[in-house]
Formats: structure tokens, sequence, C-alpha cells
């Protein structure tokens, strides 16, 4: 049976319909830009979903808090709906990557950067220290090791911060597309696979902008994509306009399009970050209609790591007296 037409999903789905209509929609979003500061943008908050988590916050400068929070309950309630699938375990994933970066420049660094775990991934955030040290503990995915021990060696031979970032990057995309494969979630798989593409499209621009060539890309690019990274490689000597006619076959055409024409208008990396989340976004969207299947659940989780993300956008913008026309520019379109 096509999993977009099993029926184990079905109560699942039911659930997220409901879930859906409480994401916050641009007019809340809009209504915390338009607070006066971030106070007033916490308390508008506190009128949604998240009211529980903003009253235990201390203040505005508690946001992190809130928002992981937030993604711990919508994580453990997934889990709740779905105990014996590991669909949800993929989306988890980035949250151990994340905290086994922190953890290694902790460790080499000499310092405690415990306030950066993020305590929402398959193992426990304070684990990971000792997971990075080859400890084993039970439940522990055995890749984890690997993965520590590959950007380990890598920072002790470059010694650059950096590299972690990289090679664990890199080992999480490869690692999360061949789990969603393996157990069949295809939709899922493609999105993923879209994810590097463009992540790698990022990479290009990137390294063009800093005067680099093709080793500094090769160390960069993502795999499991669905364009060979060779198409990368190649066009890193090739100027701008050539870029946008080499991939204007492919899926990012208007991405490319778009993001390098606001590049060479002087308008940064934000316009071909914004059309990339956008492109995924959409990609998302049409599948969130099925009936039976994984994809309104994966939808909804995308949704709202989105919202999340928003959230966080605009808490740090009233801190910093960001302009609020500013801080919509940066806002990503919604999934709902």
């Amino acid at each position: 049976m096509s999993i977009s037409h099993d029926s184990r999903y079905a109560y699942a789905v039911g659930r997220i319909r409901v879930l859906e209509t409480r994401l916050l929609d641009m007019a809340k979003l809009s209504r915390m830009i338009e607070a006066k500061n971030a106070d007033e943008a916490m308390r508008i908050l506190g009128e949604t979903e998240y009211a529980d988590l903003v009253s235990r916050a201390a203040g505005p400068h508690d946001y992190a808090q809130v928002t992981a929070g937030e993604i711990t309950r919508v994580y453990s309630l997934m889990k709740k709906l779905l105990p014996d699938e590991p669909l949800v375990d993929l989306f988890l994933i980035k949250y151990d990557i994340h905290n086994m970066k922190v953890a290694l420049k902790a460790h080499f660094q000499g310092k405690s950067f415990d306030h950066l775990l993020i305590d929402a991934g398959l193992v426990p955030a304070k684990l990971m220290t000792y997971v990075c040290q080859q400890e084993k503990f039970p439940g522990v995915p055995e890749e984890y090791y690997g993965f520590a021990a590959a950007a380990a060696r890598a920072y002790e031979d470059s010694k650059d911060p950096k590299v972690i970032d990289v090679v664990l990057d890199r080992l999480q995309y490869s690692h999360t597309i061949a789990f969603a494969e393996q157990h069949g979630y295809a939709f899922l798989a493609r999105l993923l696979a879209s994810q590097a593409d463009l992540a790698n499209m990022k990479s290009l621009v990137r390294t063009k902008r800093l005067g680099r060539g093709r080793d500094f890309l090769a160390e960069n690019l993502l795999a499991g994509g669905t364009m060979p990274q060779a198409a990368f490689l190649e066009a890193v000597t090739e100027d701008y306009p050539a870029i946008v006619g080499r991939f204007s076959g492919s899926p990012y055409r208007a991405v490319v399009e778009q993001g390098i024409g606001a590049l060479l208008e002087g308008r940064g990396l934000t316009t071909l970050e914004k059309l990339s989340d956008g492109f995924l976004t959409e990609l998302s969207r049409k599948a969130r209609f099925q009936a039976f299947g994984p994809e309104p659940i994966i939808n909804y989780i995308l949704a709202k790591e989105n919202e999340v993300r928003n959230i966080r956008i605009i808490m740090i913008g009233k801190l910093n007296g960001v302009p609020n026309e500013e801080i919509r520019e940066r806002l990503r379109e919604g999934y709902a």
C-alpha cells in the first residue's frame, strides 16, 4: 500500500487539521511587529497558544526559552499521535546535530556553551558531551559516534571551529535523506533533496562573493541533492548571468534568477534565502491536503518550525531596535 494512502495516519491527520487552525497567521505576527517594544510583542504572543510558556518567562529576553519550549511540546505531541512511527525521529536529528556542534566546540575551546543546547532531540542535550567523547549509551544512534569522531578529526587537522559545522551538516543531510528513503517517506526525501540543492546554490553564491574557488566550495557542498555537485563546481568560475543560464532548466529557475538579480542590485543574499525557503514552503504546501498519508503531518511540523523562526526574528528585531519594515522583510512565508 502506498504510504500516501495509509489509513494508520488518519487519526493523526484529523488532529493536525485542528492544530493547523491555531498556527499564528500574518495578522498576529504583524501585531507583534507593530508593537511599540519587545515587552508588548511578548504580551501579544502571550495571547496565543504560547500563553503558558510566555507566562513562565521572566521577560522578552527569554523568547528563546519560549520557542524552544514550544518546539519540545509539539514534538512530544507528535510522538504521542504516532507512537510506532519513526517519522518524528527524522525531524529530531537536526537538534542532536546542533547539540553535537555545541558540545564539540565547547570541548575544543575549553568553554561551557550549555545555554546554546536545545533539548528537543533523540538524545538528551547534556548527554551529547559524553557521546562526543565516545562514551556509549543505550538509545543513542550508533551513527552519532562516527559523526562526532569525523568532526573532531576535521577540527584537529584544521583548528578551525567552522569545519565542525561543515562536516556535521554534510553528514546530517546524507543521513536524514537515507533515513527517509529507508522508511518509505518519499515526499520527505524529495523535500530534503531540494533543501540540499538550494543549500548548495547558496554555498555557490557565497563562495563567489568571498572570491574563493572550487576547493572551498567542494568542502561546503551537501550530498543527497537532485543536482550533481559537478554543476556547482563548474559554475563557480562563471559570471552571474552564466550561472542563471546554467540553472534555467532546473526547478529552481525563478529562485536563481530573482535571487541573483537582487544580489546584483546590491540587496545581498536575503532575497535568495527567502526565495529558497519559499520554494520549499510551496513544495510542502502542495502535499498538505493528502487525506491519510504522512504529508499533512510533515507540513504541520514544518509550519511550526517556520512559526518559531518568525517569532525569533521578530523578538530579536524588537530587542535590537530594528525598524519594523526590516523585520517584516526578514519573515518567512507561512506553510498553512
